[in-house]
C-alpha cells in the first residue's frame, strides 16, 4: 500500500511524504503505482520550476519513497503558484484514493501555526 501523508500548516500545503508501494500488479504493470508517482513528482517539477534548484526532496524509487516541503521563505508570487501546484496534486491524489482504496491512503497532519 502507499502511504501519504501531506502536512498543513493552516490551510496551506507544506510537506508531501510518500511511501510503500500499490500491491495492484506486478511491478511496471502497476496503474495505481504509476498514477500516483506521475501525479506526485509533475507536482515536484512543478514546485522546482518554481524555485529553481533550491527546491529539496528526497527520492528511492525502490523503495517507493518521495518527500518534499516548500522553502518557508518566498515571494506572495512564489507562494500562489506553489499552492496550485499542489492543490492540484492533492486533488488527483484523493480522487486516486476514492478510486483504490486497498492500495493508497492518504493523511492528513495540520500543524501549528
Amino acid at each position: 500500500m502507499i502511504k501519504i501523508i501531506v502536512d498543513m500548516r493552516g490551510d496551506e500545503i507544506v510537506k508531501v511524504t510518500a511511501k510503500g508501494h500499490a500491491g495492484y500488479a506486478k511491478y511496471g504493470k502497476d496503474i495505481v503505482c504509476s498514477a500516483a508517482s506521475a501525479i506526485m513528482q509533475t507536482a515536484l517539477m512543478g514546485l522546482i520550476d518554481v524555485y529553481g534548484e533550491s527546491q529539496k526532496y528526497e527520492k528511492n524509487d525502490e523503495n517507493g519513497y518521495l518527500r518534499f516541503s516548500v522553502p518557508e521563505e518566498k515571494t506572495e508570487t512564489e507562494r500562489v503558484k506553489e499552492q496550485a501546484v499542489l492543490r492540484a496534486m492533492y486533488l488527483g491524489l484523493k480522487d486516486l484514493e476514492a478510486g483504490f482504496k486497498a492500495n493508497l491512503k492518504m493523511e492528513v497532519n495540520t500543524l501549528c501555526l
